[in-house]
């Protein structure tokens, strides 16, 4: 049985407010760029093309190495906000690159260049659809469950069972 538009849109509504407060903000844009999208029986969360950024944030990415940038400059923002410029080079990249070693010349830390460290998923889209059906759920009536199974495909049901037919 489909909900019928006008509550799914409602439902879409209320989640992308409840997306908007759950997903990672750094200017808050991606956030606000989020609209809700619904049609009979289906709700859902639209992430338009120029915030896509915010499907990583909510589904994650894999660490990688970053094949891509060889024979590329990149400029590499350091602590105190300057900027410096490195080279990838296809030697360089994904190799092992020693960062300290103890006093007897062991390797203690190491790292590989040009390595994505990934990013751990956040699951807000899905969070925030399922807390907004949770709150239709306990807010809907009696009188709004009858109407939305008189407005469903199986409204021949219902007046049978009022005695309409």
């Amino acid at each position: 049985m489909k909900m019928p538009s006008d509550i799914t849109r409602k439902i879409s509504e209320r989640a992308t407010a409840i997306a908007r407060q759950l997903a990672p903000k750094k200017t808050g844009a991606g956030a606000a760029g989020l609209k809700p999208s619904s049609q009979e029986g289906e709700i859902g969360i639209h992430i338009p093309d120029d915030v896509i950024y915010m499907l990583y944030q909510n589904q994650g990415i894999q660490p990688r190495i970053m094949k891509e940038l060889a024979g590329k400059t990149i400029p590499i923002r350091n602590p105190n906000g300057s900027i410096s410029f490195r080279r990838a080079t296809e030697d360089n990249i994904g190799k092992k690159k020693i960062t300290s070693r103890n006093e007897k010349g062991q390797i203690i830390t190491s790292r590989i260049s040009w390595r994505y460290p990934g990013l751990k998923p956040k699951y807000f889209i899905e969070k925030s659809l399922q807390q907004a059906t949770d709150e239709w759920t306990r807010s809907a009536t009696g009188l709004d469950t009858m109407r939305m199974l008189d407005e469903s495909e199986i409204s021949y049901l219902m007046n049978i069972l009022k005695g309409r037919e």
